[in-house]
Order: structure tokens, then C-alpha cells, then sequence
């Protein structure tokens, strides 16, 4: 197993276009997410349309525009809520829930006062992992591209040593897993250092999530790859599954949905490391469950892909 993995290490560095993809992509993504938790401003942002005039204050910024904006601005938590003027009546529009909607209702009408409006922050530990978990997800399906090509004839003939299927498969996860996880690690020791950063979490608590992230990243590459046909297919899916799981999941911002649709996406492993990153953040209880649900399905994946690849050569 030790020798495939040098193999596929020396194939990888020999590649320039993507090692370059493999190592500078992730330091960037982890340094735009580094800039932007730092830049973040602490006020609330609340988009006002229509003819009204609010007085400003340490806890709210108001902007005001002439149309409403997509929703997807809200998403990327550009706006925290946007009030809209019509008809003499106020309607709130947020992606943060009813609650979250009437309270700020409240604030507009003078019903409430603006500390009303101070929830659980999300800490520079959360918009780290948060920033990362797409892109990890996306290169954990996509460094599999030399497992296809050992698929089209080498794997016979490197099965057919002494190397068993597991240790095959293995091997792959192992360099894929470190690919994931090292540019990662490297980059926040070095802004932790150099721009004296102080995580809003215990730096080994945060490297337990990152690996945490990163093997489910590389186990799911390894369990779609094994299925597919080829890796555009494997890709397809991939990429699909990482953009919607990171979104719904609240990597770039909280989405608050309704009742059933948060209890739908809770079988998301990337929900419970974001409600892992936040039970650290904020002092509360740690979902053990979901450490060990999102373990257990890593390793079946992992199960199911040695399972595939072994029937697929009989």
C-alpha cells in the first residue's frame, strides 16, 4: 500500500496543472476566508425599501435602496433582513426565520429596543470551515482523477501484485485525505502567526473539525467515484451534492428554515460539524451523535467503495 501511495503521490507532483489546482486553491479559499472574518462588520444590516428614515445606532446599519434585493444576497449575508415600506404596513423579508422577522418588526415599530436583536455570533472558527467546506467537498471528488485512469488498464495490473483492494482504495484516500487536509493546516499556523490570529475556538479543537471535514470529504470522493462511470459523471454529482450540502447546511451564513426542512438536512454531515463548530463557539453541549454519525458513514463509504472496486475486477 505504501508503494501505490508513493506512486500516486510522484503521478500527482509530476502533473504541474494540478498540483498547482491541489495547492494553491484551498490556502486561497482559507485566506479569503481569513480576510473576510476579520473585515466582518459586527452590525447588524438591515436593507431598507420605501420611504422611511431610520435613526442609526452601535447595533444596526441601515441601507437604503430602491428595489428589493435577490435573495441571494441575503444568503451571502450581505443583508440580515430587508424592510420594506408598503401600503403603510412593514414586511420584513429575511432568510433567518419568522422569529427573527417579527423582532425586527418589533425594532421598526418601537416595540423593542436594538439589543434585542444580539444573538449567538458566528465565531472566525465557523466562517473558516465554512468558507472551506465547499471547495474541500468539490476537490475531494475531483483529486480522484488518477483513479480513473488506473481504471482504464493499470489497476489490473497493480492488483495483481501483492496489494490487496482495500489497500488499493486506501492508498487513494490516504493522498487524497492529505491533499485535503495539509495546504489547509499549513495556512492558518502561518496566519495564526505572522498576522496574529486567535481562533474563537482551541487550535486543536478547530484541527479535529478541519480532519473531520476533510476525511468525510475524501471518503464521500471515494464512495461517488467508485460508483460512477467515469469521473465527469462522478463530478457531476460531486459538485452538485457539495454547493447545495454547504448552503442549506449554513456554511456561508445561518439559513433558517422551516420546521421540516431542519430536520432534513441534520443527516447532512456537514450540519453536524457546523453545529459542532457552534456548540464549541457558544459554551453548549457537544452533539457526541453527530461526531459519530458523521464517523460511522465516512467509514461505511469508505466500506462501500473497497466492496464496489473488489466486485468490479472479479
Amino acid at each position: 500500500m505504501f508503494k501505490h501511495t508513493r506512486f500516486v503521490l510522484y503521478r500527482i507532483i509530476h502533473n504541474k496543472a494540478n498540483l498547482t489546482v491541489y495547492l494553491i486553491l484551498i490556502p486561497l479559499v482559507m485566506g479569503m476566508a481569513i480576510y473576510f472574518t476579520n473585515h466582518v462588520s459586527e452590525n447588524m444590516r438591515i436593507g431598507i425599501v420605501g420611504n422611511m428614515h431610520m435613526i442609526e445606532n452601535e447595533y444596526i446599519q441601515y441601507t437604503y435602496l430602491d428595489e428589493i434585493p435577490k435573495t441571494s444576497q441575503m444568503v451571502l449575508n450581505q443583508y440580515d433582513a430587508i424592510v420594506v415600506w408598503e401600503n403603510q404596513d412593514i414586511k420584513v423579508i429575511s432568510t433567518k426565520g419568522e422569529e427573527f422577522n417579527q423582532m425586527v418588526s418589533s425594532i421598526i415599530n418601537g416595540e423593542a429596543t436594538s439589543t434585542s436583536l444580539k444573538t449567538d455570533e458566528r465565531g472566525n472558527a465557523t466562517q473558516i470551515i465554512g468558507f472551506l467546506m465547499m471547495v474541500v467537498s468539490l476537490l475531494g471528488v475531483q483529486i480522484y482523477v488518477y483513479y480513473f485512469d488506473e481504471r482504464n488498464s493499470i489497476d489490473k495490473r497493480i492488483l495483481a501484485t501483492s496489494i490487496r483492494y482495500h489497500q488499493y482504495m486506501l492508498s487513494h484516500l490516504i493522498v487524497v485525505l492529505c491533499f485535503l487536509f495539509l495546504p489547509a493546516f499549513i495556512i492558518l499556523l502561518g496566519a495564526m502567526i505572522l498576522l496574529h490570529i486567535t481562533l474563537s475556538i482551541a487550535l486543536w479543537e478547530f484541527s479535529l473539525i478541519l480532519f473531520l471535514l476533510c476525511f468525510f470529504a475524501a471518503s464521500f470522493g471515494l464512495w461517488i467515484n467508485a460508483l460512477s462511470q467515469t469521473l465527469e459523471e462522478s463530478m457531476m454529482f460531486g459538485n452538485m451534492f457539495a454547493i447545495v450540502a454547504t448552503v442549506v447546511s449554513g456554511g456561508f451564513v445561518e439559513v433558517t428554515h422551516n420546521e421540516i426542512f431542519n430536520h432534513i438536512i441534520q443527516i447532512l454531515p456537514q450540519r453536524q460539524m457546523m453545529l459542532l463548530l457552534n456548540a464549541l463557539e457558544n459554551g453548549t453541549a457537544i452533539p457526541i451523535l453527530g461526531i459519530v454519525y458523521v464517523i460511522v458513514l465516512s467509514l461505511i463509504m469508505i466500506w462501500i467503495g473497497v466492496v464496489v472496486e473488489k466486485r468490479r475486477m472479479s
